[in-house]
């Protein structure tokens, strides 16, 4: 059974004046990077590692719309799942006392602290009740990764949630696919940490940051070193990259995507 402790703050953010949402929100200072460099080849790829920033805002100063899917397209790389422990959703709601600690320790690809922040869905311009659990993503196979939110005392001491424990939120899912040699995750967010945080209806969560670090593991196979991250290809000594986020628009109640693009050293 999972653990809701709602303190009374986050509570009482859910009374307040209507309010409008942000027609939209600013995904500018979102960013990925890889290392180390090198373009390889689907015969001969060469490992790398990719660190994910994610930010969002509302440009009026208000929390910012909650997120509904996340989208991440890569130019030249493709993961191994296949190859590595996994773990998947089911492993981790099974023990309701080590949750993600039951997983096997080589499971995990990838853990950053996020900020965020809880308030009511009819009213942006309330201030918010900080959230800033730990994530940690999980290799679930071939075309999955699981991801996991944690909180103190099972994730670093700063990482606190208005009370929330973990086991508050169920673990989720992102999805792999290829189109030539583009590598796309493709990330739902279920309501329980967008538009009912904790399935508590009315308590919307609105991204701040979120900065993912790669857990860099290798495995030898047929005396090659293969990692869960490679590069197979650059285009033009750059990795091209794109990050597109949907939230809904509070001011037509329907879907709003925006993407934004880069391109890293390769």
């Amino acid at each position: 059974m999972r653990r809701i402790v709602i303190i009374g703050t986050v509570v009482a953010a859910l009374v307040g004046a209507a309010a409008a949402y942000a027609t939209s929100n600013n995904y500018s200072e979102s960013a990925l990077a890889f290392a180390p460099k090198g373009a390889g080849s689907p015969a001969r790829p060469k490992i790398v590692n990719m660190t994910e920033t994610l930010q969002a805002n509302a440009p009026s100063g208000d929390r910012a719309a909650p997120l509904t899917d996340i989208k991440l397209e890569v130019y030249g790389v493709r993961t191994n799942g296949n190859l590595f422990a996994t773990c998947t959703d089911g492993q981790i709601e099974a023990n309701p006392v080590k949750y993600e600690r039951a997983c096997p320790p080589q499971s995990m690809i990838g853990k950053g602290p996020v900020a965020s922040e809880l308030g009511p869905s009819d009213n942006p311009s309330q201030a918010g009740t900080a959230c800033n659990p730990y994530l940690k993503v999980f290799n679930g196979g071939k075309s999955t990764q699981v991801f996991f939110f944690t909180t103190a005392p099972d994730a670093p001491s700063q990482n606190t949630c208005a009370g929330l424990r973990t086991g508050s939120t169920a673990p989720y899912d992102g999805h792999i696919s290829y189109a030539r040699k583009w590598w796309t995750l493709n990330i739902s967010l279920p309501s329980d940490i967008s538009t009912e945080v904790a399935n508590l209806p009315g308590l919307y969560g609105s991204l701040i940051s979120e900065d993912l670090s790669p857990i860099s593991d290798t495995k030898t196979i047929n005396g090659q070193k293969r990692g869960y991250m490679e590069s197979i290809a650059c285009q033009s000594g750059k990795r091209p990259w794109s990050i597109t986020y949907t939230a809904p628009d509070y001011g037509t109640g329907a879907n709003e995507t925006q993407t934004v693009s880069g391109s890293a050293p390769c």
